[in-house]
C-alpha cells in the first residue's frame, strides 16, 4: 500500500514537472481569423470595396489624423503611423507633421479634403480605430485590433476604397507573469506587438489594392 502511494506521489510529481516545463518553455500565436493566400503571407481585410482604385491611380496620398473611438488614448496615432509606412508602398506620402500643420477639424471629411488638396496630393486616408485591447488573465495574455479606412478622391471627394482589418495575438506560459510586475516590461511588449499588429492591417490593405507591389518568391 505505501508502495502504491509512493508511486503515486513520484508520478505527480513528474507530471507536475512537465506541465511546469509546457508553461516555462509556451510562447505565443497569432491568428487573423481569415485563411491566408498561400502563395502570400498576407490576409484579405474583413471587408474590401473598391470604388476606382487602380494600379496608376492614386499615386500620392494625404494620410489624415486617425479618429479613435477605442479606449486607448495613443490607438489613433499608432495606426495612422503604420498607414503611412505601408501607403508609401504605393506612392508618395506627404510627411504627418505637414499635415498636422493644416488640419482645423480634425476627423472631419471635409477638412481632410481640404488638406489633401493644399498638399496637391491626389487621395487623402481616412482611419478609424474602433478597437484596441489587451487581456492579461495570469499566464495568458491576448491582444486585438480592428481598424477601418476611407480613401477618397482628392479632386471630387469620392469614394475610392473602403476596408475592414483585423488582427490579434495570444502569449502563455509563465514568461506572461512578468509584464505586469514590471511596468516597463509590460508597455515594451504590449507596445511592440500592437504597432505590428497594425502593421500587418495596413500591408493586407496594400496586398488588397495592389497585390503587384508585395511580391512574394
Amino acid at each position: 500500500m505505501q508502495k502504491n502511494l509512493l508511486g503515486i506521489k513520484a508520478l505527480s510529481k513528474i507530471m507536475f514537472c512537465c506541465l511546469c516545463i509546457v508553461l516555462i518553455s509556451s510562447g505565443c500565436g497569432t491568428s487573423r481569423h481569415l485563411a491566408s493566400d498561400r502563395e502570400h503571407p498576407y490576409f484579405q481585410p474583413m471587408e474590401a470595396h473598391n470604388y476606382g482604385f487602380t494600379s496608376d491611380y492614386p499615386k500620392s496620398f494625404t494620410v489624415y489624423p486617425f479618429k479613435n473611438t477605442s479606449w486607448i488614448k495613443n490607438a489613433g496615432p499608432r495606426a495612422r503611423n503604420n498607414a503611412f509606412q505601408a501607403f508609401s508602398l504605393l506612392g508618395s506620402c506627404t510627411p504627418l507633421g505637414a499635415t498636422d500643420k493644416l488640419c482645423n477639424l480634425p476627423f472631419n471629411a471635409k477638412d481632410a479634403l481640404k488638406v489633401a488638396r493644399e498638399e496637391g496630393t491626389d487621395a487623402v486616408i481616412i482611419g478609424e480605430v474602433t478597437t484596441q485591447d489587451h487581456i492579461w488573465l495570469g499566464i495568458v495574455e491576448y491582444q486585438y485590433v480592428e481598424l477601418k479606412i476611407d480613401m477618397y478622391d482628392t479632386r471630387n471627394g469620392k469614394l475610392l476604397w473602403r476596408g475592414r482589418g483585423i488582427s490579434h495575438d495570444s502569449s502563455f506560459g509563465l514568461v506572461v507573469l512578468i509584464y505586469p510586475i514590471i511596468d516597463y516590461a509590460q508597455h515594451g511588449a504590449w507596445s511592440r506587438t500592437t504597432m505590428d499588429l497594425y502593421h500587418r492591417i495596413n500591408i493586407d490593405f496594400v496586398h488588397a489594392l495592389n497585390p503587384n507591389v508585395l511580391p512574394v518568391k
